[in-house]
């Protein structure tokens, strides 16, 4: 039940009965205070720098009026957390066609610091305000891979469905039309092996033999490369430019 209390005075001073609520009470207050403030003081709710009232507390008291007084309590956290680990594909020179993991991933982890904020002993909100890596991640590598050299392009190795008579250039991933960035359309490592192509005549990912540079992936694409072009990817800007522009066969493989 509310608490109420009562203020008798000898004179005339007038009397305000208000509700006033805080730390989880309501009581009824009968005051001759005339401010909201006066009245908390006269009943002992001293206020925290961050705590909030409903009213000014220079506010004139009327009858009825309810004061709500929220608790605001502010606390540092710290804790730590996983850092997820990404997933890079490049191209396996070595493998026996498909996908297989060249390199586990493995999550890092960092220390988060968050400012806590509680109202009335409820969290309210959960801010970060600063993070410190202990760990870095370490990237998954799934390595793509079409038919072992040396395999001979019949039907019975799986083979043949198309030809394409394409004009090749070449790139390299950090110069001459490569990204700059290491990294190919579909996210492969650009190097040999994975070419650019224009995805309405070969479908990214699709295995390839071409003739003078041997098997690839169809990883990548470029503003360029349109119709029958093909720009085959080389580890080194000298390698590329050895190569220059050519017109090749290039055999789509099953």
């Amino acid at each position: 039940m509310p608490y109420t209390a009562a203020i008798v005075k000898a004179d005339d001073t007038p009397i305000t009965k208000v509700n006033i609520i805080a730390d989880g009470q309501e009581y009824e207050w009968v005051t001759s205070e005339r401010t909201v403030g006066a009245a908390l003081a006269e009943m002992g709710i001293s206020l925290g720098p961050k705590d909030r009232v409903n009213y000014k507390l220079d506010e004139k008291l009327s009858a009825g009026m309810e004061i709500r007084v929220t608790r605001i309590v502010e606390k540092v956290v710290v804790q730590r957390e996983p850092i997820k680990y990404a997933t890079r594909t490049k191209f396996d020179p070595n493998g026996s066609g498909g996908r297989r993991i060249l390199q586990a991933g493995k999550p890092g982890e960092k220390e988060v610091t968050y400012l806590v904020t509680y109202k009335d002993g409820v969290k309210a909100n959960y801010k970060p305000i600063s993070s410190k890596i202990i760990s870095r991640p370490v990237d998954e590598i799934v390595g793509v891979s079409v038919l072992p050299r040396g395999r001979n392009l019949s039907s019975r190795a799986g083979v043949r469905s198309a030809c394409l008579r394409m004009v090749a250039t070449a790139y390299a991933p950090y110069a001459c039309g490569g990204s700059r960035s290491g990294r190919a359309a579909t996210g492969m490592c650009a190097g040999k092996g994975v070419v650019a192509v224009d995805p309405r005549v070969i479908r990214l990912g699709t295995r390839l033999y071409i003739e003078g540079y041997g098997y690839a992936v169809a990883g990548d694409v470029g503003s360029s490369i349109k119709g029958n072009r093909i720009d085959l990817g080389f580890d080194t800007y000298r390698e590329a430019v050895r190569f220059g522009r050519r017109t090749v066969n290039v055999y789509i493989l099953e």
